[in-house]
């Protein structure tokens, strides 16, 4: 057993011991079922779009517009109404939000990346808004697909590095589920859609012991076909999902004073070839099999096998590194994409055949076992979450002791079509020599994660008996992963042995935190909150599976030794406080007015550079050339904050409006060179890349959310953000190799694949059924919009903006609820994100010429559907 499995087993049977222990006091008598009493109170007020919204931003609840921090909060209702399922939908109807499942020219659901506020993460690793259930960390985004039926959704923006710790850089996403009541009852909700899809849930819930112990269970099952066909097999679609997952959630009450609340879930998604497109800067031909670039050779000779959609030149550098270096002039792709090529994208080279199947049955060096692995080309996932939350109010105090503990597992791997073409035309590498090897080319790659985590929480809390109230608690996290990025071309093509030498640096680290927070009431109407964090984070530097021999006095500092897979190599400690400081007034009983100032951290796990250490002499090199380091620094925001937030109209007109500057220094940024290494023989191109501080920006924003109900059951609501990321330096020699723009020249630009302009605004419309007593019908539009999305730092390429149009329709009585509905109303095909790379082809000759297509993750087309309900 791994050490987070030993915390986890320890830490819960010593809560689980605990709770026996309180159960059998002689206090022990019958309570509310934890969650129905503020529910209730939450029930009784009726603003403008339904009820009084309650969150729990600061470890406690507290109604949405009495809490001085900018909140996005989706009720159980709007969820529904909205139709969101994902963490996709989530965001498509949040401004200020954007989303990326591009990495590594894949677009699949092993990778969704949230970029809140404009902070977009550098880095695959790095994850800048942190993902809670129920306030318990997750390991990554993806996990809250797999919640059903949950009670509210909340976006917590801003730096909440103060109660949440690492990773809540920009914020934080958390989850709250529903509490299991005392009756018996339950729902079973079908959805049908085109394109063969279906999504299946349903859900169970009352009292084993009523007021001391109740239940609540949750299932799943959900498929659909992709949007698009395969242009390289027809009879495939692209973009196809399917998830089976079930929760289950237990609440004991043994006292008035000890609520105990435990979670599972388990989800496993097995979905086929992403939906993507290829958009090429080069031409490709096939000439009897082999290639053809006419932008070298000076030709058009031979099939057409990738189109070139170049619109520009641009006048790039020889690496990148410097202004003084020679320019090259390659071509690109300026302004907003095009649309794909017709006839040619998108497409995929999805052969399945005895050699891939092979190459999947080899478990060497792999981090998922072939049973659990990719079975064909597409994505296999597996992923457990477990909590545990216990609550103890001690006596009349005010004071209530808290322990929340976690467990994450969660294992990917995902086979891709790296190069994102039909690439059949040309000849395999050893086609005509070894009839064993496959006869044309094609590059299937894959990519494997396991991440595991244990958090353990503990703290005290002290309820207002006054104007004064706080909390003081402890905090531990134990993070680690292991990644494969395999390339089975080699195995395929070459017929060569999986080797461990291909597993890159598995991670680990280890976090430590005390945290606390006072908040006074100097007046009725003022209220100071001060709020901070101290935390240690120790990463560990591992090394990867080429292995490491490090003799004395080396170049980086480092202790001399000889380190295999998984060894670590130097282990550092990261100390941060963090801070925030939050002064509110109420101008009148329901408006209010805050002002704030916080201080954030970013420490990821994957804070060293280490793969470049196990490489030749050219590559140490040629790391020291672009300024990469073995040690980072933390990435470091300082957030500063006014809003306003009120009810009018004896509710029926709510608003929130937040205004921010922030500057976000030393960034974490790619940098990257392409060389040919001649400290070799023979001498081979060779990419070394890594992680540096190389960059500040300045972030200001503006967010509003607005719900009114002008009449009786006419509800509009419209949510925007402005979110102006203006980069004040950056450096990544990738990007000024292509663009020739370097250093100074990104100052001023947008920061990456964020939108700069978004908003959502939806009206509905409902009122009752005539003759039906508790029938109730409704009609709902839903229009949400993000503004272009800019490819890199240089600013010369971009998405254009997306709008997309939902609509609903339906009534309920009594139990029985049935809709129709339609997402992407207009069919809207603009891209949704977009990521850079390099054409691969048999030659790779294109490999080493910097980034020359872009990928772009295709929207889902218009879908409609059917929804039918009952609630007993």
């Amino acid at each position: 057993m791994t050490p987070i499995g030993y915390r986890y087993v320890a830490s819960s049977m010593f809560a689980l011991a605990a709770a026996s222990a309180a159960a059998l006091s002689p206090s022990a008598a019958h309570a509310q079922v934890a969650g129905a009493e503020s529910e209730q109170e939450v029930s009784d007020a009726e603003p403008a779009y339904g009820a009084i919204i309650t969150v729990t931003a600061r470890k406690r609840e507290e109604n949405l517009l009495e809490t001085p921090i900018a909140i996005s909060a989706f009720s159980a209702e709007d969820i529904d109404k909205r139709g969101i399922v994902s963490v996709t939908d989530l965001v498509d109807n949040t401004p200020g939000v954007n989303i990326t499942g591009v990495n590594s020219g894949r677009n699949d659901r092993s990778f969704q990346q949230i970029s809140l506020r404009g902070f977009t993460p550098s880095t695959t690793s790095s994850t800048l808004t942190a993902s809670f259930i129920n306030g318990v960390p997750v390991s990554s985004a993806t996990a809250l697909n797999a919640v059903i039926d949950p009670q509210r959704i909340e976006i917590l923006k801003g730096p909440q590095n103060a109660y949440f710790g690492r990773n809540a850089f920009a914020g934080a996403l958390n989850i709250v589920t529903k509490q299991p009541g005392n009756d018996l009852g339950g729902s079973i909700v079908g959805e049908w859609t085109s394109r063969n899809g279906y999504d299946i849930t349903a859900a169970i819930e009352g009292a084993v012991i009523p007021d001391i112990l109740a239940f609540r269970i949750t299932g799943r099952t959900f498929g659909t076909d992709g949007s698009y066909v395969n242009r390289f097999n027809r009879n495939q679609t692209l973009g196809d999902q399917s998830t089976q997952a079930g929760t289950i959630q237990m609440n004991f009450t043994p006292t008035p004073e000890l609520k105990i609340k435990a979670f599972a879930m388990y989800s496993e998604d097995d979905d086929g070839p992403s939906a993507d497109g290829m958009i090429s800067a080069y031409e490709l031909r096939s000439v009897n099999g082999a290639v053809n670039i006419p932008f070298f050779s000076g030709n058009s000779n031979g099939t057409l096998v990738v189109p070139g959609q170049s619109n520009c030149m641009l006048n790039g550098f020889t690496s990148g590194i410097s202004a003084n270096e020679a320019r090259v002039s390659r071509p690109f792709i300026c302004g907003a994409l095009p649309a794909l090529a017709p006839g040619f994208s998108p497409a995929a080279n999805t052969i399945e055949d005895p050699l891939l199947a092979a190459s999947l049955r080899n478990g060497d060096a792999r981090v998922v076992s072939p049973a659990d692995g990719a079975q064909g080309y597409g994505l296999t996932r597996q992923y457990l979450h477990l909590h545990l939350a216990i609550d103890y109010e001690l006596g009349d105090t005010g004071l209530t002791l808290s322990s929340l503990t976690g467990y994450n597992d969660e294992a990917s791997s995902a086979l891709d079509d790296l190069d994102n073409y039909d690439s059949t035309p040309f000849r395999g590498s050893l086609a005509g020599v070894n009839g064993a090897a496959r006869q044309v080319w094609n590059f299937p790659f894959l990519v494997e994660r396991v991440n595991k985590d244990f958090s353990q929480e503990l703290r005290l809390q002290y309820d207002k008996r006054g104007p004064l109230s706080g909390l003081l608690g402890v905090s531990y996290l134990e993070s680690e992963f292991e990644r494969d990025l395999t390339n089975v071309y080699s195995e395929e093509q070459f017929l060569s042995p999986r080797s461990i030498a291909s597993l890159t640096a598995p991670g680990r680290s280890e976090t430590w935190g005390i945290f606390g927070s006072v908040s006074y009431d100097a007046t009725p109407e003022l209220n100071i909150s001060l709020e901070a964090r101290y935390q240690i984070d120790t990463i560990f530097a591992l090394a990867g599976g080429r292995g490491l021999t490090l003799g004395a006095n080396n170049a980086f500092g480092l202790p001399p030794g000889v380190f295999g897979y998984g060894d670590t190599i130097l282990k550092e400690d990261y100390e941060n406080f963090l801070p925030r400081a939050i002064i509110s007034y109420d101008v009148t009983p329901d408006a209010m007015v805050y002002a704030s100032y916080s201080k954030a951290a970013n420490v990821s796990i994957g804070s060293f550079n280490t793969t470049f250490l196990s490489g030749s002499r050219g590559e140490l090199d040629a790391a020291a050339q672009i300024g990469l380091n073995v040690v980072l620094d933390p990435e470091t925001l300082d957030n500063y904050e006014l809003g306003f937030k009120g009810s009018f109209l004896d509710g029926r007109l709510t608003t929130t409006l937040a205004a921010f500057h922030a500057v976000w220094k030393d960034q974490y940024n790619i940098r990257s060179i392409t060389f040919l290494d001649t400290s070799v023989t023979p001498a081979v191109p060779v990419v070394v890349s890594g992680t540096a501080n190389s960059g500040q920006t300045t972030i200001n924003g503006l967010e509003l959310d607005l719900a009114a109900e002008p009449v009786d059951n006419l509800l509009f609501t419209f949510s925007g953000a402005i979110i102006d990321a203006s980069i004040d330096s950056f450096a990544d020699p990738a990007i000024s190799r292509t663009t020739g723009v370097i250093d100074d020249g990104f100052k001023g630009n947008q920061v990456a694949l964020t939108s700069k302009y978004s908003y959502n605004t939806s009206l509905q419309y409902g009122g009752d059924l005539a003759g039906l007593e508790d029938g109730r019908w409704f009609v709902r539009a839903d229009l949400n919009y993000k503004s272009k999305q800019f490819l890199n730092a240089a600013n010369l390429t971009w998405i254009k903006g997306r709008e997309q149009v939902n609509a609903r329709a339906g009534f309920s009585y009594k139990g029985f609820s049935l809709e129709a509905f339609a997402t992407n109303l207009f069919n809207n095909r603009d891209y949704v994100s977009l990521v850079e790379s390099s054409i691969l082809e048999p030659s790779f000759r294109l490999s080493g010429a910097g980034f020359n297509y872009v990928t772009v993750a295709l929207p889902e087309l218009r879908t409609f559907g059917i929804r039918a309900g009952y609630k007993f």
